[in-house]
């Protein structure tokens, strides 16, 4: 892996950068929200953003004071020692307050889910840590994202797209797919990104990134061949299914999942409906607040 390749290239930087600004605002300051998030490995920043040259966000106690704004995005808040911990000689939040600090102050329940789909992936967390933490997690608002973000993520998960797309499933109201999806197959057990068994219709997001060259074309032509000679349906999504017109990839899963087999009740049918209609005037997205 490249350093271009790794999601937080600047972590050991961004640790040496932490050490003397801790100290310099209290004994008492703790890392925490998306710079934990990034000492953890988990890079929760707009896309771009370069993490040595933006604010650091610190717990600070309230009555701290001359916190230098341009440096730091100051939390007025003691966090219990419980939550902190040290990383190189560096307060941080540990992995589980992280998780749900970011999750909480996402954007979205598509990135608030991805958050937490990134800790439970990396095995920073597990979901009865992070269940105990939610039934903690004190005022409605912050309790209510994280339930409805912990509901729908998982630990299979291996990309922000793939986290988003389990979203906009369940937010149409259509049956629940299975993250890595197992397809048996004469050659091996292959695994979809998303996939419904009982149906026999796998999801693959074929992103930029990971599909441009011609030696991973060759090979998800393959796979997709391998599963359909084993009677599945292969739906390819794009990056701009998913961003541009979701209400479209809607109708067409749930016009396949029908052609498959799935019977949904009338209010099922309406729900999805629905759904579909919203994300055709723009609302919910999986890459916009919401």
């Amino acid at each position: 892996m490249t350093d271009s390749d790794d999601p937080v290239p600047d972590r050991s930087l961004l640790l040496r950068t932490l050490r003397p600004v801790l100290a310099l605002i209290s004994a008492d300051a703790v890392t925490c929200d998306v710079t934990a998030a990034y000492v953890w490995g988990i890079n929760a920043y707009p896309w771009g953003t370069r993490v040595t040259r933006t604010r650091l966000h610190v717990a600070v106690p309230t009555g701290v004071r001359g916190v230098c704004r341009q440096a730091v995005t100051a939390h007025r808040e003691r966090i219990p020692d419980a939550d902190r911990t040290l990383v190189e000689a560096v307060r941080v939040t540990t992995p589980t307050r992280t998780a749900c600090d970011v999750a909480a102050r996402a954007p979205s329940l598509f990135a608030a889910t991805a958050r937490l789909d990134s800790f439970l992936a990396r095995g920073l967390v597990s979901r009865a840590q992070l269940s105990r933490a939610v039934c903690g997690a004190g005022p409605r608002e912050r309790f209510q994202r994280l339930s409805s973000a912990l509901r729908l993520a998982s630990e299979h998960s291996q990309s922000p797209a793939e986290s988003h797309l389990r979203v906009l499933l369940s937010l149409a109201h259509l049956p629940t797919a299975t993250p890595q999806c197992p397809v048996p197959t004469v050659e091996g057990t292959l695994h979809a990104n998303l996939g419904w068994p009982e149906f026999r219709v796998a999801l693959e997001y074929d992103s930029a990134e990971h599909h441009s060259g011609r030696g991973a074309l060759i090979r998800d032509e393959w796979r997709y061949a391998v599963m359909r000679d084993e009677g599945w349906s292969v739906l390819s999504i794009s990056p701009h299914d998913l961003r541009r017109r979701p209400d479209r990839l809607l109708a067409r899963i749930a016009g396949e999942l029908t052609a498959r087999g799935w019977r949904c009740t009338e209010e099922q049918r309406r729900n999805v409906e629905r759904a579909i209609r919203r994300c055709g005037r723009g609302s919910p997205h999986p890459f916009r607040g919401g």
